[in-house]
């Protein structure tokens, strides 16, 4: 099984490429599902120091962290995501390395497509056998963030300007996907992508 990593930036249609990956029978995970099944566990090995770096006021001992304000919080300020990703990215590693161990055991699949927005800020990237990056123009992000979270054009820029710029990310891009058109454009570029990929390790 190779496993490839595949990025892009905030809303600019990572998610629909990884369904397409996955239609075509790639087994496909996410850093987000990783990092909220650690952070929101009832039992979460990290939640007093997520308190501790956000604050009392993040955390209801009924109802457990606040997702919300948490989310607000971590694209508000800097610091504080910072501090945050610093204590839970080393266990979505440790995760995210088991479920590849244990996936690779079943024989089951080409490709283990792993979605991280900040696969290369974080430096995983390198532990890929490829890099797909997901792309579109700053325009097309800010449309799709303010209808698809209701966010303020402001509010929009600013969590887009909270990553690594597009143009960085596709300096290491094995495969690049422009996503800026209607789906049926970007369900054909993954596919040539796909196509690409599955060529280069001799599975056509």
């Amino acid at each position: 099984m190779h496993a490839i990593g595949l990025t892009g930036g905030f809303c600019s249609g990572k998610t629909f490429v990884l369904k397409v990956l996955e239609e075509q029978g790639c087994c496909t995970m996410r850093a987000d599902d990783l990092a909220k099944s650690i952070i929101f566990s009832p039992d979460s090995p990290v939640l007093q120091e997520i308190i501790a770096v956000l604050g009392p006021g993040i955390h209801d001992p009924e109802k457990g962290l606040d997702k919300e304000k948490f989310s607000q919080l971590l694209f508000e300020d800097h610091e504080k995501r910072h501090a945050v990703n610093a204590i839970v990215h080393p266990l979505v590693s440790d995760e995210r390395r088991r479920r590849i161990r244990d996936l690779e055991e079943t024989r089951l699949y080409d490709f283990l497509i792993y979605e991280s927005a900040l696969l290369l800020e974080s430096g995983i990237y390198r532990e890929f056998e490829k890099v797909i990056v997901v792309y579109s123009s700053e325009a097309v992000q800010l449309r799709r963030a303010m209808e698809r979270d209701r966010l303020s054009r402001a509010e929009a820029q600013k969590r887009i300007r909270s990553q690594f710029p597009l143009r960085e990310k596709l300096k290491v891009a094995n495969y690049a996907i422009d996503s800026g058109g209607t789906f049926e454009n970007t369900r054909a570029n993954t596919m040539e992508a796909f196509h690409l990929l599955k060529k280069d390790f001799n599975l056509l």
